[in-house]
């Protein structure tokens, strides 16, 4: 059960991170949705998806990648 609740967590990150935005702003925005979430287990994720690619970040502010197979 803990991988669904994880790749939901993910997939809500992600959807947020179309347009850039800060760790405290994705925090608030994700607190109702998951409310164990802590900023240091956000910011893990986060650094996870940024060394498989999948999110950037720029300016103190974080922003999805590009899809995986997306041509340029």
């Amino acid at each position: 059960m803990g991988l669904v609740r994880d790749k939901r967590l993910e997939a809500h990150l992600l959807h947020l991170l179309r347009e850039p935005r800060t760790l405290e702003d994705l925090h608030t925005r994700l607190q109702p949705l998951h409310p164990g979430l802590r900023k240091a287990t956000l910011f893990a994720l986060l650094v996870r998806l940024r060394r498989e690619g999948r999110v950037l970040f720029c300016e103190g502010r974080f922003l999805a990648g590009e899809e995986e197979g997306a041509e340029v």
